[in-house]
């Protein structure tokens, strides 16, 4: 709204002499009107040449080359941006922004050279990548009537609906900032230690809950397993009635989930034997964070923090731990990087070399991963992800990241524990034990799956499978 009337008012500053020029000539003189506006537009370029016969006129006579200086000064800014956009254009990694007019600005000053400013009124403007961070029905109307303009691009689209892995797409790349801040806040915050500290015996509180604690919950379940008898426990303080009936298969998890019916504050003594408590409340966060402080002795508080202001205050108390998930989100370094993608492809592309011969070479990893399905895609994101905390894992261990250096004994444990992630994958997204028939082990339509059993009831070739998993995972960079 702001950039409009900005606009408005250059052109009304613009013309206000031809108006002044209209009431003086025409209103009060009585001039023919193409008389009266021919002279006023001659004002514009060269001075009045009669002496004004009213007040109006002189008004015109004075602001008239003020606004032709003006008007000029505009048009040479207009040729300069779309001069310095055209040459960002021809950049491998330019990127035009839509959006909000603060997300742009925000953004655009991130790209610094890189940025081009897709504009309010969303009219496509040359680019090689797009990045698209209004409201879904925005995006996804932009990206419908644009397709084929797009083709040969990519697009960063934002959505919180949709799961990345349901594009079939090659060019579009949805992204969601929850679940940016979700993954990397569990990297960041690895609980290994803590867990291996207390015996793999956990609290962990959420306070507060929504996209965000859904987000971090779905991670936290897929990331944070670190053994086979773990218990970590995690309690929620907010509205997870339509997470929980939508996701069927959190009670074959292993650790459970519950979701409180009371408010965090008739349940102090969680809060103060918990190894970990989350504030995601995002309204009157500073009230909140203060209540807890001050009813609380114990935990240590990561602040899941939306802004700067009053909480930044409060960053330097021990125990308080901002985590700006915003900028993790929204930052481009961590939209565009597609590590994750980038080692779920190399995985993928090392399985299809493994078992069908296929040559490791780029092309082919981009034409094996777009053989996959969506559930099958997200399935080698998944492992690409936790794979970074079996690496923390072994390292705070002690043990070899060389498949061939470990001891049998490790080598077990391991591939229990990527047993226990494909498990929890599939159990996230539904899918349970059951026998297809005629010899298979799954059924995609039924959303069942032979496997889906604890590791010790597996046969030992299926054991062997999730061995060979990780002498695949261990030897891809």
């Amino acid at each position: 709204m702001g950039t409009y009337l900005k606009k408005a008012g250059k052109w009304l500053l613009f013309f206000t002499p031809l108006l002044l020029g209209g009431v003086g000539l025409i209103g009060m003189e009585g001039e023919p009107v193409l008389d009266g506006v021919f002279r006023c537009v001659s004002m514009y370029v060269m001075n009045y040449q009669d002496s004004p016969p009213n007040l109006w006129v002189e008004l015109a006579r004075w602001t008239a080359p003020l606004a032709t200086a003006s008007g000029v000064l505009l048009a040479v800014a207009a040729v300069r941006d779309r001069l310095r956009d055209w040459l960002r254009a021809l950049r491998g990694d330019s990127v035009a922004v839509y959006g909000s007019r603060e997300q742009r600005e925000e953004l655009l000053a991130q790209l610094g050279r890189r940025g081009i400013d897709g504009g309010q009124d969303w009219h496509l403007v040359r680019a090689q990548n797009y990045l698209l961070l209004g409201s879904e029905e925005e995006n996804f109307d932009f990206y419908g009537d644009n397709r084929a303009a797009l083709a040969g691009r990519t697009v960063y689209l934002q959505s919180s609906t949709l799961p990345a892995q349901s594009v079939s797409d090659p060019g579009l790349r949805l992204f969601c900032p929850e679940e940016t801040a979700a993954r990397l806040f569990w990297k960041e915050r690895c609980l290994y230690e803590t867990s291996a500290g207390c015996g793999h015996r956990m609290q962990v509180v959420f306070v507060g809950f929504g996209a965000l604690g859904e987000q971090l919950l779905t991670y936290a379940l897929q990331n944070n397993i670190f053994s086979p008898e773990q218990r970590i426990a995690y309690h929620i303080f907010g509205d997870g009635a339509r997470f929980s009936a939508v996701h069927t298969g959190l009670s074959a998890l292993g650790d459970p989930v519950i979701f409180h019916r009371e408010m965090w504050y008739e349940d102090l003594e969680l809060l103060e034997t918990a190894q970990m408590v989350v504030v995601l409340t995002q309204q009157e966060q500073l009230a909140l964070v203060r209540d807890i402080l001050l009813a609380t002795t114990a935990p240590v508080l990561d602040v899941f923090s939306a802004g700067e202001g009053e909480l930044k205050l409060l960053a330097g108390q021990e125990r308080v731990r901002l985590f700006a998930w915003e900028k993790v989100g929204w930052a481009p370094d961590n939209i565009f990087r597609d590590t994750m993608f980038h080692r779920a492809k190399r995985i993928n592309l090392r399985y299809a070399h493994l078992y069908s011969g296929t040559q490791e070479t780029p092309e082919n990893g981009e034409r094996e991963w777009e053989r996959l399905d969506g559930f099958t895609r997200y399935s080698n994101v998944s492992a690409a992800d936790y794979h970074q905390v079996r690496l923390h894992m072994l390292d705070a261990l002690g043990w070899p990241r060389e498949a061939a250096q470990l001891t049998g004994e490790q080598m077990e444990l391991l591939a229990e524990l990527e047993h226990i992630r494909w498990c929890r994958y599939h159990y996230l997204n539904n899918r349970r034990q059951g026998e297809p028939g005629e010899g298979r082990r799954k059924d995609p339509a039924r959303r069942i799956h032979a496997d889906l059993v604890p590791y010790g009831a597996l046969t030992d070739p299926e054991k062997q499978k999730d061995r060979d998993n990780i002498r695949v995972l261990l030897s891809v960079e």
